[in-house]
């Protein structure tokens, strides 16, 4: 039977710590957070499904070590009852965990908890490159390497990597979830006491989500597991159950995860996502939750959360990995556009959802053409988004930095070979001059943006607490462009 025999803590030392560790960049020494990592090691079945998405074993009890961190806060009174349990992304081959990115100013202010799993056997290699004897024990080895796998999983848009099987992944995250909810030794969370889980991942991690609200909360052996799911920067995609199934990113099957979860459910996306993520709509009947927040000035990737975080050191162990963070538009600057703090809005409007009852607030989504068109876009098929008189986008939630811009916001750029990145937006600044015309001056712009922060937290979609750093760099923009 299948299960977690041993959950190992693996020590941080001067040498040796955890990849993509966050202690010191968000300097837990100060706000009082503790980072441990751990491997965890089982056995797991590969699962198949039936026309109705139905799910049964194919291989039963595989065995596999992967990796979890676990960010804490070092006092348990502090503890807010709330565990974020991100699906880490693995597009980049590397463990990405972009929820904690977006959104750890607010998780160690409230005093939640964060544990992000490793997904896929496609960051084994980043892994021991990073540390080779730090993880050596990590193992997602394929137990069937001897399947037929379709000519279109090999060379699908996911790399193939038949050495790892990426179906060991969903008892390894049940079984996890299952161990923070219990009250057993092996928990490492025993201490804190009752938690509300939730589950979450960012743009392939959502695919992920949207598996185990399908099709894995309904076995028996796991039951509902989580008190709410998450979203960001996704679609409503099915991942696919194995290593023979081809991955189809922003399905439009009616059959989704979302069509279906008596838990609260919030799906945040950026413009890169909302022209192509299929979300049907919000909800609020009593076994189908559903909220769609969509954020406008906006894409997948932004100054702040693919390069800023990361700082100069961990850009250059990542490029030692082959992983290159940058901005490579040849046609306007980074978007710097600070939406992250929306993403931290919607955590506090689903911990309210879950623990109160008091469903989210409905947001205005982003005005788009009515048909989708193929586009030359790194992505799927893209609808348009319709544009305002100053070329940004209409609609959605509307943060200051886009109801009184100092630039055009556009959710693509271009590349040097003429490619479109639509995963990377660009801004194009307004000149002096047709900034001084649209506010004046600087005084004016602050008693404008203030006003409408004091807009977006009287309906949910900022927060308080946030204020002071999102104007000033919204203030600091406008500066630089000359107002």
């Amino acid at each position: 039977m299948h299960g977690i025999t041993e959950l190992k803590y693996i020590p941080t030392t001067e040498t040796s710590k955890p990849f993509a560790a966050a202690a010191e960049k968000c300097c837990f020494d100060k706000i009082g957070y503790i980072e441990d990592e751990y491997f965890q090691t089982g056995t797991a079945n590969v699962y198949d499904e039936d026309a109705a998405h139905k799910v049964f074993p194919i291989c039963e009890d595989a065995p596999y070590t992967t990796r979890v961190i676990i960010r804490r806060p070092a006092d348990v009174s502090r503890f807010s009852g709330n565990v974020v349990l991100e699906i880490l992304n693995s597009s980049a081959n590397i463990d990405i965990d972009r929820m904690w990115v977006n959104s750890w100013p607010f998780f160690t202010r409230n005093g939640d908890i964060f544990v992000g799993i490793s997904s896929k056997g496609h960051i084994v290699d980043s892994l021991k490159g990073f540390d080779p004897e730090r993880y050596a024990p990590i193992n997602w080895d394929n137990p069937m390497p001897e399947r037929e796998v379709p000519e279109e999983v090999k060379t699908g848009r996911m790399r193939y990597l038949p050495q790892y099987e990426l179906g060991l992944f969903w008892d390894m995250v049940m079984d996890l979830a299952k161990l923070l909810k219990c009250d057993c030794e092996m928990n490492p969370l025993r201490e804190y006491g009752k938690i509300h889980l939730y589950l979450t991942g960012w743009s392939q991690s959502t695919s992920y989500v949207n598996r185990i609200a399908r099709c894995f909360v309904t076995l028996p052996e796991y039951g509902y597991l989580f008190d709410g799911y998450y979203n960001g920067g996704g679609s409503a995609g099915l991942a696919p159950l194995n290593n023979a199934q081809p991955f189809r990113l922003g399905s439009k099957e009616p059959s989704s995860s979302i069509n279906g979860t008596p838990q609260p459910f919030m799906a945040v996306n950026t413009e890169s996502e909302n022209r192509g993520s299929y979300w049907y709509g919000d909800f609020d009947e009593p076994d189908f939750k559903f909220r769609t927040w969509q954020i406008a000035g906006s894409s997948h990737d932004s100054k702040y959360n693919l390069v800023d975080y990361y700082g100069e050191a961990d850009l250059k162990m990542l490029e030692g990995l082959g992983i290159y963070n940058g901005y490579y538009g040849i046609d306007g600057e980074a978007l710097d556009t600070p939406y992250e703090p929306v993403f931290s809005a919607a955590w506090k409007a689903l911990y309210s959802w879950v623990r109160d009852g008091i469903p989210a607030p409905h947001a205005p989504k982003i005005e788009t053409a009515t048909s989708f068109t193929p586009s030359q876009a790194i992505g799927v098929a893209y609808a348009t988004n319709l544009t305002d008189a100053l070329g940004n986008c209409r609609g959605g939630i509307r943060i200051p930095y886009v109801v009184y811009p100092t630039a055009r916001i556009s959710s693509s750029c271009t590349l040097k070979d003429g490619r479109v990145n639509g995963a990377f937006g660009k801004v194009n600044p307004f000149s002096p001059e047709f900034l001084k015309e649209l506010y004046g001056d600087i005084d004016n712009y602050t008693k404008l943006i203030n006003a409408e922060y004091d807009r977006c937290v009287a309906q949910g979609f900022l927060l308080e607490e946030d204020r002071e750093a999102n104007l000033a760099h919204t203030i600091k923009c406008a500066k630089e462009r000359g107002l």
